[in-house]
């Protein structure tokens, strides 16, 4: 038995279609849109269950007799680990879409908490969805392409679109910025990050990106760990935003934060409804864009969907199946650190494009867009 919490949300109604053929307990705390999701979608092959994560009781109901217990629902900031701790309590593995790694302090060097599962046999695996986790995975992937022997390599992320926000997501969104998380406008090289060595750049056209965008350097707590187990001699990733009126409004809203790592949940409603107005009447896109440059020249991965949701899904089924299958050792892991890369592109098919080429040529935002002098 897999129990998805948050089973019937954006992410969680696709995972559980994914898992078709399994024995799924679809649960969230509306009982009755638990029950129309399992009859109409899943044409009654499943379990639907009223259950509210804040209540401990509630969460160790539905944890009950599952062999894996997914964990959809969110924010992550305000879930914190209580979820994970149910799961183990109930003797079943975790899988996380999110899983924000401050609320897994345990976890140590190489992705695996000694003396936090490995004992005992259990198996949590977090970050397992879109951003991060597929965004770890895909460079892992292309690095692996290039092999041991390319010379020094550098990894330059452009990650964005326009789709709509849930309010867990936007929730989770407002927190980018706390330092845990990662830092604003740094990039890595030299084996470290190096802070304020990127700037915003406005206005500028991306491939695979309709229309001008925003690019905003962020180096995640993930692209660290990844350029860091890479051994990459640059990386520089970039949040794309499309859309003045999303922009404004998360900036805003990411000041509502507060030290102790909660946000003002009003932002995070306004967030979500500015991405609804800038959606109106346009075609939603999600783009993942990798180039790794080495001296024998660049290679470019472009991932383009039309729901990111959906493709969060995707790579939350691939984990949850991966767990069932044993193939994921005993202990915490994040996502991209033991899925295999490799078999991401077959996986995603159903729900992204996949380009990679070796023709196009390395996108540079830190150099000046004209010689000095030039009229």
């Amino acid at each position: 038995m897999i129990g998805i919490l948050g089973g019937y949300g954006a992410v969680g109604s696709t995972t559980a279609r994914l898992l078709t053929g399994r024995d799924v307990r679809v649960g969230g705390r509306d009982g009755a849109a638990a029950r129309r999701f399992v009859r109409d979608a899943l044409g009654g092959q499943g379990e639907a269950w009223q259950v509210d994560a804040d209540d401990a009781a509630s969460l160790a109901r539905f944890c009950r007799g599952c062999r894996v217990i997914v964990n959809c629902a969110g924010p992550s900031y305000l879930l914190h680990d209580r979820v994970a701790r149910a799961a183990r309590a109930a003797g079943a593995d975790y899988v996380d879409a999110a899983g924000n790694p401050a609320a897994f302090p345990e976890l140590g060097p190489g992705g695996t908490a000694t003396g936090n599962g490995v004992a005992d046999g259990w198996v949590a695996v977090v970050e397992a969805g879109m951003l991060p986790g597929l965004t770890g995975l895909l460079p892992r992937h292309l690095a692996a392409l290039a092999g041991s022997d390319s010379g020094p390599l550098r990894l330059d992320v452009y990650t964005g679109g326009l789709d709509r926000l849930t309010p867990a997501a936007a929730g989770d969104i407002m927190l980018v910025g706390q330092e845990e998380q990662g830092a604003a406008l740094a990039a890595w090289r030299g084996g470290g990050r190096v802070a304020r060595a990127l700037t915003p750049a406005h206005d500028v056209e991306l491939p695979y990106f309709p229309g001008p965008v925003t690019a905003y350097p962020y180096l995640s707590a993930e692209a660290e760990r990844v350029a860091g187990d890479l051994g990459l001699a640059e990386a520089r990733w970039y949040n794309v935003i499309t859309g003045d009126r999303i922009l404004a409004t998360a900036a805003t809203a990411a000041s509502s934060a507060n030290p102790t790592g909660a946000a003002d949940l009003t932002g995070a409603a306004g967030l979500a409804r500015a991405a609804e107005l800038e959606l109106a009447g346009r075609t939603p896109y999600y783009v993942l864009l990798f180039q790794l440059s080495s001296p024998q020249g660049t290679r470019t991965l472009a991932l383009r969907t039309a729901d990111s949701y959906a493709l969060t899904a995707a790579v939350v089924a691939h984990a949850t199946t991966a767990v069932l299958e044993g193939g994921i050792p005993p202990g915490v892991h994040h996502a991209d650190a033991v899925l295999d890369p490799a078999r991401m592109p077959a996986e995603l098919d159903a729900v992204a494009a996949i380009e990679i080429t070796d023709g196009l040529a390395p996108i540079d935002l830190t150099a000046p867009a004209f010689e000095e002098g030039a009229l």
